[in-house]
């Protein structure tokens, strides 16, 4: 679910679009690369801009440095709503810029009428955000991952009672978890002769988040298929970043079971975040 835009530059138009433009006096930018985002990255066609001091879920902006006819956004629901007012912000002002027709779901609009849309869509968002959380806790779902800015947020109980309580606390909640100095450890995938491995990497001198239950990104397909990538067999690698020597894979469900409960702390629905290892626990990891 989302808002889908397309700003056209008109026919004689000869301008290209600036980055400066799209980003404005705020927004920063970054490639979606493995389920996380790189930040400084514009990767192929299509990028995400975010704002560092209240970072949400992002908006998507498919562009070409050298582009004169069209550009696409994509907001998607629920966002927060400091980011849907830089999403309308950031459509008004590539507008201006190309004086240019706007097309948003598909229909043509213009950029007055579009602006005039901001309140009841800040409306609409509340109430899906209200909506999803309220299936969480009522058994519909388990929880809900969220793509967001940085990388996957999912939404459990917890997070889910808070956004009923104040729907606001959502937009405190992604900026507050995606602003930390941590590691956010997402898998690599390889192919060995009993199928695809899929690999964690676990480093000792930062805080560092972890699923408990892993899953295959959406989207990742099977080079040797076609097909939807499977994967059952999880693993860690402990690493101690003095050395940057790999040390002896451990299989997720045992690494789990390892894990000292002091060392665990919730981060959202899904996954947890270890504190600091000193290179002894680390070394232990691979050792039992």
């Amino acid at each position: 679910m989302g808002i889908d835009i397309t700003i056209s530059q008109k026919f004689l138009g000869k301008k290209t679009m600036p980055l400066d433009v799209i980003l404005g006096n705020t927004l920063h930018y970054g490639y979606w690369e493995n389920d996380k985002l790189t930040v400084g990255k514009l990767g192929g066609t299509e990028f995400v801009a975010f704002d560092p001091n209240a970072i949400g879920r992002g908006f998507s902006v498919i562009w070409n440095p050298q582009e004169k006819k069209r550009i696409s956004l994509r907001l998607p629901i629920p966002s927060t709503s400091g980011e849907i007012r830089a999403f309308f912000d950031a459509v008004a002002r590539m507008s201006r810029f190309w004086g240019g027709t706007l097309t948003v779901d598909g229909t043509r609009q213009k950029l007055d009428t579009f602006l005039t849309t901001q309140d009841d869509m800040q409306r609409f968002n509340r109430r899906v955000l209200l909506d999803m959380s309220d299936k969480i806790l009522h058994g519909e779902h388990d929880s809900l991952t969220l793509p967001s800015a940085m990388w996957p947020m999912t939404i459990g109980k917890e997070e889910a009672e808070a956004i009923q309580t104040d729907p606001d606390s959502f937009e405190k909640w992604l900026h507050a978890k995606q602003s930390m100095d941590i590691f956010y450890s997402n898998p690599s995938f390889f192919t060995t002769k009993d199928g695809i491995m899929a690999q964690f990497m676990l480093v000792n001198d930062r805080p560092t988040v972890f699923p408990h239950k892993p899953t295959v990104p959406f989207g990742l397909v099977d080079p040797g298929t076609g097909q939807a990538l499977k994967c059952s067999d999880w693993r860690v690698v402990p690493i101690i970043q003095a050395e940057k020597v790999p040390l002896r894979q451990i299989k997720y469900p045992v690494f789990l079971e390892r894990i000292p409960e002091e060392k665990k702390i919730r981060y959202d629905g899904n996954h947890f975040l270890i504190a600091p290892l000193t290179e002894a626990e680390v070394r232990s990891f691979a050792e039992m």
